[in-house]
């Protein structure tokens, strides 16, 4: 999908509930956003119906007769790249689907409304528009470090996509490369986790941590010594690293404010790559990023703010294109995306968005970073959700 195009935002449904179909076609709030709605019952009157005309967002449910939606969205991906695609499934099918291979932008789970529906299309359409800007993709693409060498992170991110992956195929690879181990050990002896100096293999701290926190912990590793930053600069990122580890454990303790285990384990996850578009720019900016840091707390605003009035885009959409290029689960895009401004995300519950904001906004309001003024809390955002605005006081 371009984000120039000028005619109406198209959608095709595939599902076999003809009730679900018409309700979808029918529906008030898709036709109040001027999409036009297309709708198929199988793969094969799904794919015919992309060959007759171009197509924004396929949706599909997972079980469509002959060919399934997974199968049928895999191909439409490799005839139709440049289409966004959405993936209905069952509870039952959650946890097959939870490694999130870049199959799908979105997977959503039944029974939901068109409501919902148009909600999250929406969500999805703005994501992509905002990490597909000429201004983040010429950065992405100028910052030539980014682009040498990159069998051992390829490597890495490989375990991203696997769902077998096991510690005996993720320690090999982190094993390569000593920073990234030096990093995670040091992490997971810290006194937050309760090793007490304990751990000093690389197993114990993968069954410690998590498969995703390591991995994740390793990328950021990888993708700092990759830049090859001057000291002065590297002095910023190492900051810029230490600040995603601290909101990591602040994203622990979420669980106090409600978040389920699953999503505190995800944020804490995801929390160490949140702020990676700050080393790119870092790299491609040099020593004028460093001076926008700078000017960022003579005027106490936020970095993103400035980022976004100079160079047309933020770091956050910086960092969620590079992981959409590099194929990471779709939450992590998005969280990373908007963590900023996650005013449409709000809802009356916590999802990855609001929870990256509010560990984000806890870190910066625990631990002062010394090279840039940190980030805001968005107050509306937090009652929306039910969060005390006080709530930093009870993050040890």
């Amino acid at each position: 999908m371009s984000p120039t195009a000028k005619r109406a935002t198209s959608i095709l449904v595939a599902d076999t509930d003809s009730r679900f179909l018409e309700s979808v076609s029918d529906s008030a709030a898709i036709r109040a956003e001027g999409w036009l709605v297309r709708t198929a019952r199988n793969s094969e009157e799904a794919m015919s119906a992309l060959k007759e005309a171009p197509t924004d967002i396929i949706i599909a449910n997972l079980d469509l007769p002959k060919t399934g939606g997974d199968i049928f969205l895999a191909n439409s991906k490799r005839e139709f790249p440049n289409s966004l695609r959405i993936l209905i499934h069952e509870e039952s099918d959650t946890n097959s689907l939870q490694k999130g291979t870049g199959l799908a932008h979105r997977y959503i789970q039944k029974p939901f409304t068109p409501e919902t529906l148009t909600r999250i299309v929406r969500q999805v359409l703005n994501t992509q528009l905002r990490i597909r800007r000429k201004e983040v993709v010429d950065i992405v693409r100028e910052t030539k470090e980014l682009h040498i060498n990159t069998q051992p992170m390829q490597e890495l991110l490989k375990t991203a996509d696997d769902p077998n992956c096991d510690i005996d195929d993720l320690v090999p690879i982190i094993m390569q490369h000593p920073t990234a181990v030096a990093s995670i050990l040091q992490v997971a002896n810290t006194a937050f986790f309760g090793a007490g100096g304990r751990i000093d293999h690389m197993e114990e701290a993968i069954q410690m941590l998590g498969m995703d926190f390591v991995r994740n912990l390793a990328i950021t590793e990888l993708a700092k010594k990759q830049l090859a930053l001057p000291p002065g600069l590297q002095e910023i990122a190492n900051a810029v690293l230490k600040h995603s580890i601290d909101t990591s454990q602040c994203g622990f303790q979420m669980r106090n404010f409600g978040a389920t285990v699953k999503q505190v384990q995800t944020l804490s996850s995801l929390s160490l790559l949140h702020d990676l578009g700050k080393l790119v720019l870092l790299a491609n900016q040099g020593d004028q990023y460093a001076d926008i840091m700078g000017r960022s707390i003579e005027n106490n605003r936020p970095c993103w703010r400035l980022e976004q009035a100079l160079f047309g885009c933020d770091h956050a959409a910086i960092g969620a294109f590079l992981f959409a290029m590099w194929g990471l689960p779709e939450n992590i895009i998005r969280a990373v995306a908007w963590h900023h401004e996650p005013e449409d995300f709000a809802d009356h519950g916590f999802c990855s968005v609001t929870l990256l904001h509010f560990a984000n906004c806890a870190a910066h309001l625990k631990n002062e970073m010394p090279f840039y003024f940190g980030d805001e809390l968005n107050p509306e955002v937090a009652t929306k959700v039910g969060l005390p605005i006080d709530y930093v006081k009870e993050i040890d």
